[in-house]
C-alpha cells in the first residue's frame, strides 16, 4: 500500500514522502479499513513539526477490509468512519489497522469525503462540551472561529444539544455562520467580543493565547471554559501519563489559568481528544436525521497532501479540508 511517511523534522514539503509500505494485517480486536478519504487536521502539521519518522493522519472514512478474530460488530465491506489514536495515527495512507472500538458505520447519507471530515472534530466537540461541561439545553455558549473546521461542527452540534449559540466569526461569514444554526455572531473585525454582552454557561476556546484568559471575563460564575488549544488542565497530565517533573512544569504553564478559575468559580477544561467508536455512532445519527452536515473547504487528490497542508495552514479555510483517494 501506499502511505505518506514523515523522514525528519520540518515543513509538509520537505519532509514528507509517499512510500509503498506493506499493508497491515488485523490482530484479534482489530480492523483492516481500505481508506477511501481522510482529512487534514492543524495537530497534523503540530506533528509533523515535532515528531520524527512516522506515519500520519487521524480522521478517515472508508470500508471494511478484513477483520480479526474478535469482532463480530463489523464484517468486510462495511462502509466506516474512525478517529485513530495518538498510538496509531497513519490515516494519510490507502489502508489502516485499528481496534474496532474505534470505528462507527459512516452515515447512510454522507460520501466517504464528507464522512472523513467528521470524527475529530466531532468528538473533540462532544467530549468537551457533554463530557466535560456538562452541557444542557437552554445554557449559552461561546464559540470561537465559528467558521473553522472545529467550530463549523460546535455551532451544529451544540444546537442539536438546545443551547444558544454565540460565535467569534470574520465580516465576511457571518451568514454562513447564521446558516449553520449560530443565533449571534460577533464581527471580530468590527467588534471586541468583550465588549459584548457575555454571561456564557460554556466558552468553547478553539484560538488559544490570551482568547483562553479572556474567556474568564465572559463566562459567568459556575460555567466552564473548554479549551483545545489553551494550557493543560491536570487530567491532561493523566492523559499523557506525565511524570512528576513534566506535571509541576504543566502546572507552571497553567497557572495563570488555574488562578483565573479559582477567582471567578469557573471551571477550566484542556484535554486530548480520545477515540471512541459509540460517540461516533453517536454522531452519524445527529447527521442521518438532518441535525449536523458536513462544511468541506476543499477536496485534494491523495498525491497532493502537501499542497493540502500548504492550504490549510494558511488559516483561511471555511471548513475541513480532505484528501480523497479516488
Amino acid at each position: 500500500m501506499r502511505a505518506y511517511i514523515m523522514t525528519a523534522y520540518g515543513n509538509v514539503q520537505d519532509v514528507v514522502r509517499l512510500l509503498d509500505l506493506p499493508d497491515p494485517a488485523a490482530g484479534p480486536d482489530e480492523i483492516v479499513c481500505d481508506i477511501k478519504a481522510a482529512a487534514l487536521n492543524p495537530i497534523d502539521q503540530k506533528t509533523i513539526a515535532g515528531d520524527l519518522k512516522q506515519v500520519i493522519g487521524f480522521d478517515a472514512s472508508g470500508t471494511v477490509r478484513a477483520v480479526g478474530s474478535n469482532v463480530s460488530a463489523f464484517r468486510p465491506g462495511d462502509e466506516v468512519f474512525v478517529r485513530a489514536s495518538r498510538e496509531t495515527i497513519g490515516t494519510f495512507a490507502e489502508r489502516i489497522a485499528l481496534p474496532q472500538s474505534f470505528f462507527a458505520r459512516k452515515p447512510a447519507r454522507l460520501t466517504h469525503v464528507e464522512a472523513a471530515s467528521l470524527p475529530l472534530v466531532g468528538l473533540t466537540t462532544v467530549q468537551g462540551l457533554v463530557d466535560r461541561a456538562q452541557a444542557k439545553a437552554g445554557q449559552r455558549i461561546l464559540i470561537h472561529a465559528g467558521s473553522g473546521g472545529v467550530g463549523t461542527f460546535a455551532i451544529q452540534y451544540a444546537k442539536a444539544l438546545g443551547l444558544h449559540v454565540t460565535t467569534t466569526t470574520s465580516s465576511r461569514n457571518a451568514e454562513f455562520v447564521r446558516a449553520l444554526g449560530a443565533d449571534t455572531f460577533i464581527a471580530y473585525d468590527k467588534q471586541d467580543y468583550l465588549t459584548q454582552p457575555g454571561d456564557y454557561d460554556i466558552v468553547f476556546d478553539t484560538l488559544g493565547g490570551a482568547f483562553t484568559l479572556d474567556a474568564f471575563k465572559v463566562a459567568r460564575r459556575g460555567g466552564s471554559v473548554v479549551s483545545i488549544v489553551g494550557p493543560p488542565d491536570r487530567q491532561f497530565a493523566d492523559q499523557v501519563g506525565a511524570n512528576p517533573l513534566i506535571r509541576l512544569v504543566m502546572r507552571f504553564m497553567a497557572r495563570r489559568v488555574f488562578a483565573a478559575s479559582r477567582a471567578t468559580g469557573v471551571a477550566y477544561y484542556r484535554f486530548l481528544t480520545e477515540s471512541n467508536g459509540a460517540q461516533l455512532a453517536g454522531i452519524a445519527r445527529l447527521v442521518d436525521e438532518g441535525r449536523i452536515k458536513p462544511v468541506i473547504d476543499r477536496v485534494f487528490p491523495f498525491e497532493s497532501l502537501p499542497a493540502a497542508f500548504e492550504h490549510l495552514g494558511t488559516g483561511r479555510a471555511k471548513g475541513k479540508v480532505v484528501l480523497s483517494m479516488t
